[in-house]
């Protein structure tokens, strides 16, 4: 690929890789800077420019609470800015008439943290196996997704909250128009995101404003299938506008100096410290801003989007990881877990308790983060891969199940407590080929797996069925008779597992559905 590219902005010089094979564009503006007047807007198309762009460094990375610090996650350090609308590509095509699949990459981070130009999420193997790939920068957190009736009056439609979903679509109307001259197809686009960035693919496939705009989707470990609830919480975190509107109101409120009336004058420091989380407090990256059920950008909740088969109609491959544990929520001791499980799930409590059994306090806690792991986590794809199959989408479903060789006394245990395995978002490492970014002693067995899962996917990019050499033939997922595709050292379909627990959870969400919809 030239290091020089000319796109609708104007002329670009990227970066070749040692051996020639990739160049790298990064730091390349998809809006223009969302600060001053443009602070809780719409993003706006981005500004020409004059002459050849330096595009061989990433830029500034949207404003949030410090990373999360734990040493296992797959997050780092950058600068940060509210001018962060940045996107970067990787290419190993040899002109702009190749016609690659393109891969965007949405990261994780809880809606809170995060930027496409970490270096865990560096496209060099992806763009060397056939891709096209693309990573961006969105806003989060409360300059992302704050909903506010001075916003919302300012809107023409009277909404106000998904300024970060909007800068999603942005980039990838961006990608459109632009990406033919990295080799890239745009008319062959896949989204893929992992923890916020899969719900993200979720809610892209739910919004009518992205239709069109990708071809494909992946997605791992979360989703947005909830139900919609009047106040955020651990697993139903996505709000109405009116519900977001009051919160949002609050928290501005609670901020505000003296006479101080429009929020845009914030100072962005107290934003930031305001925003109700940070990297150690799991809890609080859903008690803090998200996505919300707007009406327009988003005009139901997802379930219901998808259950009327009014979403994307696209070919998915979507999974889980096997412990997807996280500390989103757990309940100390026994006591507080058997009184969590009454007042939460009522009648269903002791079918709760039978399949999150607990005896000690060291239990309690054990079987909570597991419980929650899979409301949260494991029953959004499941759910996910269920609704699309029976609109008649191509579905693939996996489970990650290789547990990283983490050596013992390399991660707070207490953030994390309890063994490790596969991790959540611990599939980065192997799919991203970033082992050398942790001194774990890994194995010639991670990097084939890698490459394996790397292959499919790029394939499925491609033509909307993964295939790899080392990969066994894989049917369409089938409601009526689920198999999971396990991927570890070896490779093969299986019986889904926690199948009996998931049923409980579809059974869980069915009666929440059943009770909201009696109160409409």
């Amino acid at each position: 690929m030239n290091e020089i590219v000319t796109i609708s902005q104007g002329q670009l010089k990227g970066e070749r890789s040692v051996d020639g094979e990739v160049t790298a564009f990064r730091g390349i503006p998809f809006a223009s800077p969302p600060v001053g007047d443009l602070r809780w807007r719409a993003p706006r198309p981005p500004v020409a420019w004059t002459g050849t762009r330096d595009a061989t460094r990433a830029k500034s990375i949207a404003i949030q609470q410090s990373m999360l610090g734990n040493s296992v996650l797959p997050f780092g350090n950058e600068e940060q800015s509210e001018d962060c609308l940045y996107l970067n590509v990787w290419s190993a095509a040899a002109d702009a008439e190749e016609r690659r699949p393109v891969i965007v990459w949405i990261h994780p981070g809880g809606f809170q943290f995060g930027s496409g130009s970490s270096p865990f999420f560096d496209g060099d193997a992806w763009a060397r196996d056939g891709a096209v790939f693309v990573t961006l920068n969105y806003r989060l957190g409360k300059l992302g997704f704050l909903a506010h009736p001075q916003l919302s009056a300012e809107s023409d439609e009277g909404i106000s909250g998904n300024y970060g979903l909007l800068d999603q679509i942005a980039a990838l109307q961006w990608v459109r128009d632009n990406i033919a001259e990295f080799g890239g197809d745009p008319e062959c686009v896949t989204i893929f995101g992992i923890s916020a960035g899969s719900s993200s693919v979720s809610l892209l496939m739910a919004s009518p404003r992205a239709r069109g705009l990708f071809h494909r989707a992946i997605a791992e470990s979360g989703g947005s299938f909830g139900t919609v609830a009047e106040n955020s919480g651990v697993a139903d975190r996505w709000q109405t506008l009116a519900a977001a509107t009051k919160s949002g109101k609050a928290w501005a409120d609670s901020i505000a100096s003296g006479a101080q009336k429009d929020i845009r004058t914030f100072d962005v420091d107290t934003i930031r410290a305001a925003s109700g989380v940070d990297g150690t407090n799991m809890q609080g990256i859903f008690d803090a801003a998200q996505p919300v059920v707007d009406g327009s950008v988003l005009p139901a909740g997802s379930y219901q989007i998808f259950e009327n088969r009014q979403q994307a109609a696209v070919p998915l491959l979507v999974g889980s990881v096997a412990n997807e544990d996280l500390v989103i929520g757990f309940s100390p001791n026994l006591a507080a877990y058997r009184a969590y499980a009454q007042a939460e799930y009522g009648d269903s409590a002791e079918r709760f308790l039978a399949l999150y059994p607990a005896t000690t306090d060291a239990e309690a806690i054990a079987a909570s983060l597991k419980a929650n792991s899979h409301r949260v986590f494991t029953w959004q794809n499941w759910t996910w891969a269920h609704l699309h199959a029976a609109a008649g989408h191509d579905v693939y479903y996996y489970q990650f199940q290789k547990a990283p060789p983490v050596p013992t006394g390399s991660y707070d245990e207490q953030g994390f407590p309890r063994p490790l395995g596969a991790f959540h978002c611990s599939s980065v490492f192997f799919s991203f080929d970033r082992f050398s970014l942790r001194d774990w002693p890994w194995h010639c067995a991670d990097r084939v797996l890698g490459k394996t899962i790397r292959t499919a996917w790029v394939q499925f990019a491609r033509t909307g069925r993964p295939a790899a050499q080392d990969l066994p033939d894989w049917p369409s997922f089938d409601p009526a008779a689920p198999r999971v595709m396990a991927l570890n050292d070896e490779i093969g379909l299986t019986e889904v597992p926690w199948l009996e627990h998931l049923r409980f959870w579809d059974a869980h969400y069915a009666a929440r559905r059943a009770a909201s919809h009696a109160t409409d």
